[in-house]
């Protein structure tokens, strides 16, 4: 079981989960600056920062919140790093990115090496 505790440390607002066994707190900021990410094969998740989905063991896919599981059919080309096959892959739009758990690189097609 976790507690949580909120702390203000030089002007920036800490939240830090505290274990009631007395292992490690996590101490992440209550900063509102969402991630898309994704624990293992379960579904993209919008988390509050990068530092609560590492804290949760997400893969970090994209800055923002997540888009999908619906994507509409917009042609706006992004490079994103395939996670079957850990090659840059050209997707139509960032939301097909995300449903096939791919993470973002770059906006626009992947380059030729």
């Amino acid at each position: 079981m976790k507690r949580f505790a909120l702390a203000l440390m030089a002007g920036v607002a800490l939240l830090a989960a505290i274990s009631t066994d007395g292992s490690a707190a996590a101490i992440c900021p209550t900063i509102f600056q969402p991630v898309c990410g994704v624990v293992g094969a379960s579904n993209p998740t919008t988390y509050p920062n990068a530092c609560v989905a590492r804290r949760a063991r997400a893969r970090i896919l994209h800055q923002g919140a997540c888009l999908g599981p619906i994507c509409f059919f917009i042609f706006n080309p992004v490079c994103a790093l395939d996670p079957r096959t850990r090659r840059p892959t050209t997707y139509p739009n960032l939301c097909a990115a995300e449903n096939a758990r791919a993470r973002l690189l770059y906006n626009g097609p992947c380059r030729r090496r």
